[in-house]
């Protein structure tokens, strides 16, 4: 019984061991930028009243959903860059374009639009055009 609580690295509170994720400094400031959107995404959506706000009102903060969802898949893929490496231009462009279809399929829904038909035109749309750019984009530095 003198193996892992007596050795002598271990201490009831210190064992030696590190739990959890240590965040690369970009990981964690884009943290600390997503936790002061849900901040004020809290605080914007908690004073407005959708059934009498303006439109302008209703644009700021679907644009400001959309910036919290960007940044919070940015903070996905810097997080998941030490199981898989990106490019710094190819994060950039999958958190665009996983942004846009998100924030698509939110505004179709919120005008009740939304079906599963659409989902499954949208997916197939994404592939092609992320093959076609990704073509194109190597077309270019030919």
């Amino acid at each position: 019984m003198r193996g892992f609580l007596y050795s002598p690295r271990a201490t009831p509170f210190k064992t030696g061991y590190t739990y959890g994720v240590k965040l690369k400094p970009r990981a964690k400031r884009i943290l600390i930028e997503l936790v002061a959107l849900f901040a004020v995404d809290a605080l914007f959506f908690s004073l407005v009243n959708p059934v009498q706000a303006y439109a302008v009102v209703i644009v700021a903060g679907f644009l400001l959903l959309s910036t919290t969802l960007y940044v919070l898949i940015d903070f996905i893929l810097a997080v998941s860059e030490r199981i898989i490496p990106f490019s710094p231009h190819t994060k950039r462009r999958m958190a665009l374009a996983t942004t846009l279809v998100l924030a698509l399929l939110i505004a179709m829904q919120s005008i009740g639009q939304l079906t599963v038909k659409d989902i499954l035109a949208v997916v197939p749309l994404i592939v092609v055009l992320s093959v076609y750019f990704s073509y194109m984009l190597k077309q270019q530095t030919k």
